[in-house]
């Protein structure tokens, strides 16, 4: 059942947050057993000394909480409600469906030999990154967080940080697709004065998802050095030809 929109709307959605109703409970990923590589460095087995982990970012719990504080802070603020119901409609789930697109998984094993564990983790700490993002209204954390590749080795520096975002962009558009289309059916409607309230709701909590996807994708080209679609640096460059051969093409002089 929906939750009816009013000037108190966001002390109810603090309720949902205790008791969501209408989406599966949070559960946390299962712990990973870090056995993958990086294709290209297979000497390095992915740890949290060399790879994003799950510990870097709030954990879903975490985020909740951080969630009913923001609806505690905004009592009868009903400017936020976009927000918070964008905020309860992320969760673990979503990242269990874009592990269910070949074209991620082909992303992921372009660019890492092992479980999927891994890509498990990539996906499900991004998702997080643009819960936080919506609760802070910026995305600097995404900065702080890739602050790790900057105190690795220069060369696993360039292949892990180029790895991790070709995996977390491609977890992050597949779910932002289906906020895509449910705008796109909904933007003419929306300004029409006989658009009710749940449905200015609904428009405006999927705008902020896809918003805050796009920033933290932006954020990530930022830091792989990507400008205009671009690499500006030379570092492992992760394609897929086809959905059965992914491959990776290493730096000139690397092999």
């Amino acid at each position: 059942t929906r939750l009816a929109m009013s000037a108190f709307a966001a002390p109810a959605a603090a309720c949902r947050v205790v008791s969501p109703v209408g989406r599966p409970t949070r559960r946390a990923p299962s712990v990973v057993a870090r056995a993958a590589t990086l294709r290209g460095s297979p000497d390095a087995t992915l740890s949290k000394d060399n790879s994003i982990t799950s510990d870097d970012v709030s954990s879903w719990s975490e985020i909740d909480s951080q969630i009913a504080v923001l609806c505690a802070s905004n009592l009868g603020d009903s400017s936020v409600n976009g927000r918070i119901f964008a905020l309860t409609e992320l969760g673990v789930n979503k990242t269990y469906e874009a592990l269910d697109d070949i074209t991620v998984v082909d992303v992921y094993q372009a660019a890492y030999e092992g479980s999927l564990d891994e890509c498990t983790t990539i996906i499900d700490v991004h998702l997080r990154l643009v819960a936080e993002c919506i609760i802070k209204e910026n995305v600097e954390l995404v900065h702080s967080v890739y602050e790790k590749f900057r105190r690795m080795p220069p060369m696993l520096q360039k292949s892990s940080l180029v790895a991790t975002a070709a995996v977390a962009e491609a977890g992050l558009l597949y779910i932002k697709e289906e906020y895509d289309l449910i705008e796109a059916i909904m933007r003419d409607d929306v300004s029409s004065p006989d658009t009710g309230d749940d449905a200015k709701l609904e428009y405006e909590k999927v705008s902020i998802i896809i918003e805050y996807i796009d920033k933290v994708i932006a954020a990530v080209h930022d830091e792989k050095g990507e400008k205009d679609g671009e690499m500006q640096s030379k570092g492992v460059v992760i394609t897929v030809e086809t959905i059965d051969a992914p491959m990776v093409q290493p730096p000139s002089g690397a092999m």
